[in-house]
């Protein structure tokens, strides 16, 4: 299961920019200095959960050192597909071609083996929408086989409009994100979704697992230039909060209407907040 199993691919394609800008630069330098403090064990071998059309895996690799070999995973074969001809020629941090294998998995059925001999793991936009008990048994995996992790952009319910740099937020907001919340709880196929408990969850597991922590914020900034995704964002939002409280219907339908205006009328910035996660079972300048 991944966000492209719920998501539009032309969602995937409009929200790819907005994701690379926000990225964190402590948690990804971490991620960097992990890989190249292993000495003896290039290949790099990094495992992407979640690949859809590989728009993590393009993110990162040219700014890790190599040689890599990505392993992407994903339910979606047809997204495994189009993600290996948009990552084949991807080159790492030195110029390096890298090398991509896909496996088509059930993300659900999570299993350890997939973890054996892996440097790293990533994942992007993924972790909000699993279980508590799937990050558990992520942590498991990780620590089993001693291997480094990088979660990026997963939502910390920090949603703001600015206007010049001034959070206009109000009471329909607040009672607006707060049933959005309550609808990102909702199973999305990996069990009770953690949504915006996400970071601390994952932070929680490795920590006490003996891991080092590096996580730091990683917003959306939308601003009138991004105003297509915002106003899927507000969209989107809209259709949840119908689903979750539909005997609320016109106050949703009022809140909708008003954000919506606004952003298409370039009077408002969206701030949508997540949060960037590296973890590895000891300090970076150590290698195995």
């Amino acid at each position: 299961m991944n966000a492209a199993g719920m998501f539009s691919e032309s969602w995937l394609a409009r929200r790819e920019q907005a994701d690379h800008d926000a990225r964190a630069a402590v948690p990804l330098q971490a991620a960097s200095d992990w890989l190249a403090a292993r000495r003896g064990h290039a290949p790099w071998q990094l495992l992407d959960l979640g690949s859809g059309s590989g728009a993590n895996v393009r993110y990162l690799a040219p700014r890790l050192p190599g040689p890599q070999h990505w392993h992407l995973v994903d339910h979606d074969d047809s997204l495994l597909g189009h993600a290996v001809g948009r990552c084949q020629p991807l080159r790492d941090n030195a110029g390096m071609p890298i090398h991509v294998t896909t496996h088509q998995r059930d993300l659900h059925a999570l299993e350890a083996s997939w973890f054996a001999d892996i440097d790293l793991v990533t994942a992007s936009a993924l972790c909000d929408l699993v279980s508590a008990t799937w990050v558990e048994t992520l942590a498991d995996a990780c620590a089993t086989h001693r291997t480094a992790i990088l979660i990026t952009l997963s939502v910390d319910g920090n949603i703001r409009f600015q206007a010049d740099d001034v959070v206009v937020n109000d009471a329909e907001d607040a009672w607006l994100f707060e049933t959005l919340a309550a609808h990102q709880r909702r199973d999305k196929g990996l069990g009770p979704a953690l949504g915006t408990t996400a970071p601390q969850a994952l932070i929680q597991a490795f920590t006490t697992r003996g891991f080092h922590i590096a996580d730091a914020e990683s917003p959306w900034h939308l601003t009138p230039a991004q105003r297509p995704l915002a106003l899927s964002l507000i969209d989107g939002w809209a259709a949840a909060a119908r689903e979750q409280a539909p005997h609320d219907r016109q106050r949703i339908e009022r809140w909708w209407q008003r954000r919506r205006e606004a952003l298409d009328r370039g009077h408002l910035d969206l701030y949508v907040g997540h949060r960037d996660l590296f973890a590895a079972p000891e300090p970076a300048h150590a290698s195995r």
